[in-house]
C-alpha cells in the first residue's frame, strides 16, 4: 500500500493551509481596493495623462519578474548540486512566475511606450534584455517538455542564465540613459506615492500566494509521477 510519506514526502498527505486561503483573499481585496485607487485617488498626470496609470501596475510587474530571479538561482543550482525534486519545483515555479509577470510588463510597456515616444517598441538596452529573458524563460518550459530524461537539468541550466540576464536587467536602467525612462518613484507626488506602494504591495501578495499554490502543484506532480511508476512495477499499467 502506497503511504503519504512515499507520495508527498509527509505523512499528513497535502492538505490546504489556511494561511494560504487568508493570503489569497486579503491579496485579491488588495488588488481590488489598488486599482480603484489608481483610477479614483491617484491624481492625473500633466505630461503623460490618463495613460500614466499603466506605471502602478507595469512597475510591480517587473519587480514581481526580477523577484523570480533568486528562487531560480537558488533551485536551480540546488537541483543540480543535489538532484532533489524539491529544488527542482521551486525553479520551475520561478520560470512560470516569471514568464506570467513578465508577460504582462511586455504588454503594459509598449501601450505606455506608443504614448511616450509614438511606437509601441525601440531596442532600447533595457527592454530587448528584458524580452530575451522572458524568451529564456519560454524555453525553459519549452525544453522541460520535450528534452527527456535530462529536461531537468537543461532547464535548470537555462534558468541560471535568465538569472544572469534578470541581473542585467536590474541594472541597465543606470549604465545606460536609454529610452527607457529612469527611476521615477522618488519624483512621485504623494498621492500617487500612496497608490504606488499599495500596489506593489498588493502584487508582492498575490505573487507569494500564487507561488505557495504552485509549489503545492508541484508536489502533486510530483506524486502522481511516483504513483505512476508504482503502478507500473506493481503491473497495474
Amino acid at each position: 500500500m502506497t503511504t503519504n510519506l512515499e507520495l508527498f514526502d509527509q505523512k499528513d498527505g497535502l492538505k490546504t493551509p489556511p494561511l494560504l486561503i487568508t493570503l489569497s483573499v486579503v491579496a485579491a481585496v488588495l488588488m481590488g481596493v489598488s486599482a480603484w485607487m489608481v483610477f479614483f485617488y491617484a491624481p492625473t498626470e500633466k505630461v503623460m495623462g490618463f495613460v500614466q496609470k499603466i506605471f502602478y501596475f507595469h512597475v510591480p510587474c517587473a519587480w514581481m519578474t526580477l523577484w523570480s530571479a533568486p528562487l531560480m538561482a537558488f533551485g536551480s543550482i540546488a537541483y543540480l548540486a543535489t538532484k532533489k525534486d524539491r529544488y527542482d519545483r521551486l525553479s520551475d515555479a520561478g520560470v512560470e512566475l516569471a514568464i506570467l509577470f513578465g508577460t504582462l510588463v511586455m504588454i503594459s510597456g509598449p501601450l505606455w511606450g506608443r504614448k511616450a515616444w509614438g511606437v509601441y517598441w525601440v531596442w532600447d538596452a533595457r527592454l530587448t534584455s528584458f524580452l530575451v529573458m522572458v524568451l529564456t524563460l519560454v524555453a525553459c518550459k519549452i525544453v522541460r517538455a520535450y528534452a527527456g530524461p535530462s529536461a531537468k537539468t537543461i532547464a535548470a541550466g537555462l534558468s541560471i542564465l535568465a538569472v544572469v540576464n534578470a541581473l542585467f536587467v536590474w541594472v541597465s536602467v543606470d549604465l545606460w540613459r536609454g529610452t527607457h525612462p529612469p527611476k521615477l518613484v522618488a519624483t512621485l507626488q504623494v498621492e500617487m506615492k500612496q497608490v504606488f506602494w499599495l500596489s506593489v504591495l498588493s502584487f508582492h501578495l498575490a505573487y507569494f500566494a500564487m507561488l505557495w499554490a504552485r509549489l503545492r502543484m508541484g508536489k502533486l506532480r510530483t506524486a502522481l509521477d511516483r504513483l505512476a511508476i508504482k503502478s507500473t512495477e506493481a503491473g497495474l499499467d
